[in-house]
Formats: structure tokens, sequence, C-alpha cells
């Protein structure tokens, strides 16, 4: 891995993660703030490590693979944090976990083979639906904890309204889930073969002959 500045941002996030929830699940105002500034400066990041790599081609395979993967470490941080403080419910965020671990995987998979996988439209809206629900989370919770306008901490107490929260986090869960499931639709092709192929070894057809002789 060469350390260019692309990558010194990718894994910026990943360091940020951990810190930024630590921070949330403090409290306190100068901590849930902190917290706030530091997702949004992590944010900016994955914005900033593209056009960097793209300005002044710094492109590399290393960048490719684990730019997603810190921005699955991030928001998977505010996912668990959320959870945490009891704003959404444990069953949501463990379905977008496993969905980031399942695809994970499966690009790893891929590129392990030289077969990189395709990316479809949705998997970006995916990113921007889940950014933008932390983040007007988080400024909320950073707006209750500062001395603001009566009318800003009437908005954020609707904003932050249990039910509110829970159906927009619902929203998000349907969606990410619905781009993993396309994930593994568009380039089923790339599993066929390992499939065949498994289905194919001497392994598994002693295993199933050694079943029927057992019955």
């Amino acid at each position: 891995m060469k350390l260019n500045l692309p990558n010194i941002f990718t894994l910026s996030r990943a360091v940020i993660a951990p810190i930024f929830l630590a921070l949330l699940l403090m409290g306190g105002r100068v901590q849930v703030v902190s917290a706030v500034v530091l997702f949004i400066v992590a944010a900016i990041t994955d914005y900033l490590d593209g056009w960097f790599a793209r300005k002044y081609g710094q492109s590399s395979a290393w960048g490719t693979l684990v730019d997603p993967l810190a921005d699955k470490v991030l928001t998977t941080a505010a996912f668990l944090g959320f959870a945490m403080l009891g704003l959404v419910a444990w069953w949501m965020v463990v379905l977008v976990i496993l969905r980031d671990i399942a695809t994970t995987v499966f690009r790893t998979f891929a590129d392990s083979i030289g077969k990189p996988l395709i990316t479809s439209w949705s998997a970006k809206v995916k990113t921007f639906v889940q950014m933008t629900f932390i983040i007007v989370v988080l400024v909320f919770l950073a707006a209750l904890q500062l001395d603001l306008p009566a009318w800003i901490h009437q908005l954020a107490s609707w904003i932050l309204f249990p039910l509110v929260v829970q159906v927009t986090m619902l929203l998000v869960t349907v969606i990410t889930v619905w781009t993993g499931v396309e994930y593994f639709l568009t380039n089923r092709a790339m599993l066929r073969r390992p499939c065949v192929r498994l289905l194919r070894s001497r392994a598994l057809r002693r295993l199933f002959k050694r079943r029927a002789n057992l019955g």
C-alpha cells in the first residue's frame, strides 16, 4: 500500500469511527458536539479521497477495496451509537450490518479471483440516504445540547421524536437491504461458477454418498 493523500483520508475514517462512537455515548455538550463535528469531517474525507485520487491519478486497487469498507465502518459506528442510545431498533441495525458484511465478503472474493463486481447507482443512493439520516440525527442531537433559540429545540425534539426516527430508520433499512439483494442479483454470475465447482467436488459427492449409505 502506498500511503498517498487519498489513502490517508480513507484510513482516517476508520480511525475516527471508534472515537466518534465513544464521544457520542459519553453524552454531554462538549462530547456530543465533538462527535458530530468528527463525523462530518469524516464524511467530507469520503468525498476528498475520491477527488484527489481522480485529479492526481492516485487511484489504487487497495484504495478501491478499502474505501467502501471505511465508509461501512463509519456508518456502522453511527448506527450502533443510535441503537445504544435507544433511538433506533437493534434489529434494523443488525440487518444493515449483516448486509454490509455480506457485500464486503462478496467483493473481497471477487477481487481475489480478479473479477471486479458491478456496482449499481442504487448503491450510491443507499450511501447518500444513510449519510443524510445520520447527519440529520446527529445535528439535532447536538442542537439539543446547545443554547439555541427555543424553536430550534422544538424542531429538534420533533425530528428526534421516537416514532419519526424509527420510521425513517425503517426506510433506510429497507433501502439498504434491497440494494444488497440487487447487488447479489446483478453479480449472480460470479457465484454460479464457485457453486458449480462445489457441487462437483469430490468431497461433497463423498459426503452425499456417506449420508445415503447411512440412510
